[in-house]
């Protein structure tokens, strides 16, 4: 009897530190979501580094380069136009 309380008590407390720990790694995530310094603010203000390279990237800082890349790697329209079309 006094075995089987022990055991119980023992999973109880594991399952216990392992919610815990769960509940901690979700608000370093949250935390870390929220915290935007990984973007350099110098990206918004230095020109594309493709934009010798490619005539689409004339014009582009290196944070709208990164945008567009990700905009064509999702299939985003390009233009007004090609959106229209598209709902056509």
């Amino acid at each position: 009897m006094v075995k089987r309380l022990l055991v119980r008590a023992g999973i109880g407390l594991a399952v216990a530190a392992a919610v815990k720990m769960g509940i901690q790694k979700l608000q370093e995530n949250r935390a870390r979501e929220e915290d935007h310094s990984y973007l350099d603010p110098k990206w918004d203000e230095v020109p594309s580094v493709d934009s010798d390279k490619d005539e689409d990237e004339v014009g582009l800082t290196q944070l709208d380069s990164i945008y567009r890349a990700e905009w064509q790697a999702n299939a985003y329209p390009r233009s007004e136009a090609e959106r229209k079309a598209l709902e056509e």
